[in-house]
């Protein structure tokens, strides 16, 4: 029964990271280190990507292992998959995935990593994740749907 909904519910919590990635950006504390923005920015984008990509069968073990928090070769493996293909605009996205892959792959938000950060402006990545997360969305009711009947 897990498996079922688990794309669902991973989907669903990079939804939740986005929502407060937004509350830490709309709520910015003058001086402080926008590094907590960016990398629940970047988790969000990791989860949406791993909950599509459960959905065409690829094992969390294998997303974990193999692709671990790399977020542009996750998206590379979505792309392989019409949904994704057809996005219109996707090669603008994959440019601002792969801009902030660079950091979020070396934990750079997390942990103190290089100091001058060239990461796109915070609306771009909210917008781009919403078209991506739509998608994802969709994907993963139809795999519920799919697992249902």
């Amino acid at each position: 029964m897990i498996q079922k909904v688990y794309p669902y519910r991973l989907w669903k919590l990079g939804k939740d990271f986005r929502r407060y990635a937004e509350v830490i950006f709309k709520n910015k504390i003058n001086g402080a280190d926008p590094r907590p923005f960016y990398f629940m920015i970047g988790h969000s984008y990791e989860l949406i990507l791993k909950s599509f990509l459960l959905t065409k069968g690829i094992e969390l073990k294998t997303l974990k292992n193999k692709y671990g928090h790399n977020l542009l070769n996750l998206f590379k493996l979505a792309m392989k998959y019409k949904e994704f293909k057809e996005i219109e605009g996707i090669k603008e996205i994959e440019s601002i995935v792969d801009l902030l892959n660079e950091y979020y792959k070396e934990k750079d938000f997390e942990y103190i990593g290089t100091e001058s950060m060239d990461v796109r402006h915070p609306i771009v990545l909210f917008e781009d994740f919403d078209i991506l997360s739509n998608v994802c969305e969709k994907t993963c009711e139809a795999f519920i749907n799919k697992k249902q009947s």
